[in-house]
């Protein structure tokens, strides 16, 4: 049976700790969400597969030009949507922000919306699609 209330705060909670790990620069922590055959999509169009991918995409980007950065992925108002496809497949539109090192607020183009898949295995959601899209500035 599906328990919307606990699934849905499960989800927002792994939506915390991706931004989280983000935010302490983290790549191992920030792929751990993923399954193994997940389909990244940044905001640039570069797409990879899997966790490893994902991890390995990021370790130089955590070490190099978004080192410090800080991501806004869930904030206090929640996602835009989340809604349940099945029991135990969900997706959550958000709209999220990248504020770099040497930044005090996030400038115009750094504002994203994601789209995030999410598959329930057990007990535990996982990330198994992530596509990130900047938002036109007007």
């Amino acid at each position: 049976m599906l328990d919307e209330s606990a699934d849905s705060q499960a989800i927002l909670e792994l939506g915390r700790a991706l931004q989280d790990t983000w935010n302490r620069g983290d790549a191992a922590g920030f792929a751990s969400p993923f399954t193994d055959d997940a389909s990244f999509i940044a905001w640039n169009g570069m797409h990879g597969y899997g966790r490893q991918a994902i991890e390995d995409a990021h370790i130089p980007l955590f070490s190099g030009p978004l080192a410090g950065s800080r991501m806004v992925l869930v904030d206090d108002d929640g996602p835009e949507s989340l809604r349940f496809i099945r029991p135990d497949v969900a997706i959550m539109v958000t709209s999220g922000a990248v504020t770099l090192a040497d930044q005090r607020a996030t400038g115009p183009d750094h504002q994203s919306v994601q789209t995030l898949v999410l598959a329930k295995k057990g007990n535990r959601w996982q990330i198994t699609a992530f596509q990130n899209t900047r938002q036109q500035v007007h």
